[in-house]
């Protein structure tokens, strides 16, 4: 319906899905201002100048976003540090809260109205969500701890699900009962079943038709009046949960299921890791390329003392392989000994959209990666 003072930012291309459902549909039935992004790049400068009061985005912007909050953090005076350390754990002790028992309390409630004053309302704005009345993660899985982060900040993230296929319509937390880790609760109209080998089943009105001029994809796709979308998940009562696509599920040599997808989810919550892939089909362990997040890991690299030229030269940095080490520790100690990454190995250059590495939503080609990288993966198993 139309609203009053409704900002758009639009930076997704607007042929797919995601960015033609939210920019153009949702934008005329709201009456909305739609400001296009100078580029992807840019995004976050963008948003601080733009402040939508609705904005939609895959986890990798919301990553993106946190990493620059922590580089914002990290060059902040001593007081704003101590701050900011501060109200962030009275946030993330608030939203648990929440999560348990529905409510922040009196205490609750006090912390975070003081967290607003002093940090928290300056900080919304400059990640351009000082308007923000909605935002919504899309595309792929988000990690539970980023989504807590952001709604330690005052900014509730509403994870949910669909796909091309289904005009991006499917799931979503409502904001009366959220589940993190979930995709939520069916839409309106809208059926949703588990196969018996666990993958997600959907059907409503808003199912695509078919595949150009591909029969064969089209009649496995909709088999037996159902699309078959290639996810695998599981109920979390009444909540969907996505485990991983299916063709990317990792078998080891020892017969091991492995998700590599909730394995990249808890490498990007941290700050310095931009990209993370997971490997170990029909191998003997778990193994992983990752991509830095140069600007938070130069921030930390400047900080030390330590120089660098390019990318390439910051990666290679025996200081910089210890840092990700850590990082890679850290998850780890989640995770059964069968599921930890036992190697890894930084990759040389920032995975680029244009140069087919990436989709439109900014998730990794595996199989594009896997060639371009096939060297330091075979080194890894060597």
């Amino acid at each position: 319906r139309p609203e009053k003072d409704a900002e758009f930012l639009s930076y997704l291309p607007l042929c797919h899905v995601f960015g033609r459902l939210y920019d153009i549909l949702g934008a005329l039935s709201m009456r909305a201002t739609v400001n296009f992004a100078e580029s992807i790049d840019t995004l976050v400068s963008d948003l601080a100048e733009v402040q939508p009061t609705y904005f939609p985005a895959p986890p990798r912007i919301w990553e993106k976003m946190k990493a620059a909050t922590e580089i914002r953090m990290a060059d902040a005076s001593f007081l704003k540090r101590i701050l900011y350390g501060m109200f962030m754990k009275a946030g993330l002790r608030n939203v648990d809260r929440v999560m348990e028992k529905g409510s922040r309390g009196i205490v609750g409630t006090l912390t975070q109205g003081l967290g607003w004053l002093f940090v928290f309302r300056a900080l919304r704005k400059k990640l351009g969500m000082g308007k923000c009345r909605q935002a919504i993660s899309g595309a792929a899985p988000i990690a539970p701890e980023l989504l807590q982060f952001f709604m330690a900040l005052g900014v509730p993230i509403f994870e949910g699900w669909g796909m091309t296929e289904t005009t991006a319509l499917g799931t979503v937390n409502p904001a009366d009962d959220v589940k993190l880790g979930t995709i939520g609760k069916a839409l309106d109209g809208i059926e949703l079943k588990l196969g018996d080998d666990g993958e997600i089943l959907i059907r409503h009105e808003g199912i695509f038709q078919g595949y150009f001029k591909n029969p064969e994809a089209t009649a496995a796709a909709l088999a037996d009046g159902w699309l078959h979308t290639g996810d695998v998940g599981e109920w979390v009562g009444d909540h969907m949960r996505i485990i991983d696509r299916k063709k990317d599920i990792i078998i080891t040599a020892g017969g091991k299921n492995i998700s590599p997808s909730e394995i990249e989810q808890k490498l990007k919550v941290s700050p310095y890791i931009k990209e993370a892939m997971v490997i170990g089909d029909k191998r003997k362990f778990i193994s992983a390329l990752i991509g830095i997040e140069f600007d938070t890991v130069a921030n930390w690299a400047q900080r030390k003392g330590i120089t660098f030229t390019t990318y390439r030269d910051l990666s290679e940095k025996p200081e910089v392989i210890k840092l990700i080490r850590r990082e890679v520790d850290r998850v780890n100690a989640d995770f059964a000994r069968v599921e930890q990454i036992k190697k890894f190995h930084l990759i040389p250059k920032e995975l680029d959209h244009d140069q087919g590495e990436l989709t439109a939503t900014l998730k990794v080609k595996r199989k594009v990666v896997e060639g371009l990288f096939e060297d330091l993966i075979e080194e890894m198993y060597a």
